[in-house]
């Protein structure tokens, strides 16, 4: 089944699905557009976790690796 939830307050989403009387085991899709800003790509990156994985990543280059000015 299909519902439209449209211009809901992100911290309500939750209870307007509980609203419309879906189970909270339902499997559901969501698909999010702000509707008064845009985020800034590196925000919604950070704020998403989608980098998370990489806190636990060797560094792959140190200071030792930079080349002296010339």
């Amino acid at each position: 089944m299909r519902y439209v939830l449209d211009d809901i307050e992100a911290g309500k989403v939750a209870g307007e699905i509980q609203r419309r009387g879906i189970p909270p085991r339902q499997r559901i899709r969501v698909v999010v557009e702000t509707l008064d800003a845009e985020l800034p790509m590196a925000r919604m990156a950070q704020e998403g976790g989608a980098f998370d994985f990489l806190a636990d990543e060797q560094d792959l280059y140190t200071e030792a690796d930079l080349l002296p000015n010339v």
